[in-house]
């Protein structure tokens, strides 16, 4: 009779554990679609035709999962798309001029900071991010590419029940396009010259809104 009841035991300890585990898992997990206004900026161009470009703002939409790994702590995983309107400034002065639509697809990994518990109606947040920036246009000849693109944001998360919630955030998230040739800077010190880089952004700024899915 013993034996029996230690085999049941071991069974229901096998049985249940990873259950309540994956449960426990499980609760810890966010889901939050999102919908908002993008601002975008522009890069000055050394062509013979245009002396700049600039990506004017659109809405934009997307998704986010993250995990709550601790009371205060979460990791994120963010994609954000957007389709902006594409114009150039002539040289010669004149009108802007459309030269394409461009997709931008972000894909960004976030660490998040919750100002307050997990038992909080609002629980404002903060995060830092690091992810690519995949850009491609609907214009034949024009070639798609993939950059480097980090993120910084905050914002606030409203608890409505256990499993739903709202969301709202502000993101900065410029995404690295090329460098140039800044000219030749010397040490008056140790002596020695080198070139030194420009590094050119394009300056990204979100506004958006969601609702949250806890299971």
């Amino acid at each position: 009779m013993k034996i029996k009841i230690l085999l049941f035991s071991a069974l229901a300890w096998f049985v249940f554990l990873p259950s309540a585990f994956a449960q426990s898992f499980a609760q810890r997990i966010e889901i939050t679609g999102h919908y908002g206004y993008q601002l975008n900026g522009g890069l000055d161009l050394s062509t013979s035709i245009f002396r700049r470009i600039d990506v004017q703002n659109a809405s934009n939409y997307g998704a986010t999962v993250g995990y709550l790994f601790a009371e205060h702590f979460g990791l994120e995983f963010q994609w954000n798309r957007t389709r902006p309107n594409t114009v150039a400034q002539p040289r010669a002065g004149g009108p802007d001029i459309k030269v394409f639509t461009m997709n931008q697809n972000q894909y960004l990994g976030n660490f998040v900071y919750h100002f307050k518990s997990q038992e909080s109606a609002l629980r404002p947040f903060a995060f830092v991010g690091f992810g690519a920036s995949s850009l491609s246009t609907n214009r034949a000849g024009v070639s798609g590419t993939t950059r480097f693109a980090f993120a910084l944001g905050g914002g606030a998360k409203y608890n409505l029940t256990r499993h739903f919630g709202l969301r709202g955030q502000l993101k900065y998230s410029p995404t690295y396009i090329t460098t140039t040739d800044g000219g030749y800077w010397c040490d008056p010190f140790w002596g020695g010259c080198w070139v030194v880089g420009n590094n050119h952004y394009l300056n990204e700024f979100d506004m958006t809104g969601g609702i949250i899915f806890r299971f």
